[in-house]
């Protein structure tokens, strides 16, 4: 056999031969990095239906979702997949909140919905309204909206369009921040 084609046989084994060390044996012994251990969630809960209820047993609050994850660390925040919140009055639902994804922030008490994120009112005497956005911060303990985002309000009244909003859905006041457009007629009284 010529040298030439004997030290080119060597070569590429020695490189396969390192190629599979690294691969193989090499990647087994390596440690797992901090970043993974961020990366997973101390708990997962499915198929969650959670309620909250006011000092006469009456619901305020329900949560519903396939899969929550909940993340100590960095910071302490929980992923939702496509959360539905429902608001109660008086024991009777009056608003619902869905979208692809929701984030618990500031301890508990904001949620960040994003995606295809549709809030209606379901108070049947009151005026019904939809609002369709692609993010929105839900503070549940003070029952408000607010978003920066464009955002699509519907009702029998009319169709409008907003970049930002506040609402607060106790009392159904809605503050439409800039670049409104649409047309209203008000409700005849």
């Amino acid at each position: 056999m010529d040298t030439r084609n004997l030290a080119s046989l060597a070569g590429v084994l020695l490189v396969l031969g390192a190629a599979g060390w690294y691969w193989g044996m090499g990647a087994s012994r390596t440690p797992a990095k901090a970043d993974d251990e961020k990366g997973r969630p101390d708990y997962v809960i499915r198929d969650i239906q959670g309620l909250e209820t006011n000092e006469k047993g009456q619901v305020e609050r329900r949560l519903s979702a396939p899969e929550v994850r909940h993340y100590d660390k960095p910071v302490e925040t929980a992923e939702i997949d496509t959360p539905v919140f429902t608001f109660y009055d008086e024991g009777k639902e009056s608003w619902r909140l869905t979208a692809q994804h929701g984030q618990v922030l500031n301890g508990n008490r904001e949620v960040l919905l994003t995606e295809q994120v549709h809030a209606e009112r379901r108070d049947p005497a009151a005026i019904a309204v939809t609002l369709d956005t692609d993010t929105m911060h839900v503070f549940p303990k003070e029952e408000r909206l607010y978003t920066k985002s464009q955002v699509k309000i519907a009702s029998p009244q009319g169709q409008l369009a907003s970049r930002g909003l506040e609402a607060n859905i106790r009392n159904g006041n809605l503050l439409l921040n800039e670049n409104v457009t649409g047309n209203y007629a008000p409700a005849r009284r």
